[in-house]
């Protein structure tokens, strides 16, 4: 597990993930830092919806006894409504996800959280060629998305049984790409094949820039390459300082024998 740490308000502050999502991190602590120059989140009562996920922030003390405060969110794995865990891998990564998806797609947001429901026709969960279309908003918790069969023979006979609420976290059991799009605007339709995002068109039939699976990759290999270098660099920093010290220690005795 790695290790990001911050100082906000004098306050030590720490999050845990399985991957070096430096920027993810730095963005949420950023925010927190924001915020706390309104309000205060030290309580052990703060609760932050950034995006899609929520954060928590839980105090803590380490093997010396010294407080720090670890960032939480959603267990997904479990029952998201009471479940927390320390890992933000899951949260991070599709956080990224959805930031690159708006950025690329150069639209604005439109909120959607792990919570909001997704209206899904049940047939669609395990086919190969299925669509997803956002419209607006029937109520709140409601993320306007609907998942459904790209070709669907008996669209015009279906009944209400054939459909099914979800929330959005659900998407990671049976389409985890389908996550990648939920923060785009009312009136996108994004096409999927066997399991990968193919097509983007907005409300206007005008296709959407997307990145391909095999660019993330390649971004990702140097992503992970540059965090590498990072953490040699700052390795060999803390050992020269170190050696450093220990040289003006030796000198300081050698002067006392002397």
């Amino acid at each position: 597990m790695i290790t990001f740490e911050a100082k906000i308000r004098e306050q030590t502050v720490r999050l845990y993930s399985e991957l070096p999502l430096k920027n993810a991190a730095s963005a949420l602590f950023k925010i927190l830092a924001q915020i706390s120059q309104k309000t205060n989140i030290f309580n052990n009562k703060f609760v932050l919806c950034f995006g899609w996920a929520f954060f928590y922030l839980v105090e803590r003390k380490d093997e010396k006894g010294e407080k720090f405060w670890v960032l939480q969110t959603t267990d997904y794995t479990k029952e998201p409504s009471k479940d927390r865990t320390d890992d933000l891998t899951t949260s991070l990564v599709i956080q990224n996800m959805q930031v690159e998806a708006v950025q690329v797609a150069k639209v604005s947001p439109e909120g959607c959280t792990y919570r909001d429901t997704v209206l899904v026709l049940k047939e669609a969960i395990n086919a190969d060629g299925v669509y997803m279309n956002r419209n607006e908003k029937s109520k709140d918790g409601d993320s306007g998305w609907y998942f459904g069969l790209l070709d669907d023979p008996n669209e015009d006979n279906h009944t209400s049984d054939d459909y099914e609420k979800i929330p959005s976290y659900k998407l990671m059991g049976f389409m985890p790409e389908a996550l990648r799009v939920l923060q785009l605007p009312v009136g996108t339709v994004a096409v999927f094949q066997n399991k990968r995002l193919t097509a983007l068109v907005d409300k206007d039939d005008k296709a959407m820039k997307f990145t391909t699976e095999e660019e993330r990759r390649k971004l990702g290999a140097k992503q992970r390459e540059q965090f590498e270098r990072e953490v040699r660099e700052a390795r060999e920093r803390a050992l020269a300082k170190q050696a450093a010290e220990s040289t003006k220690q030796e000198l300081s005795e050698e002067k006392k024998t002397d």
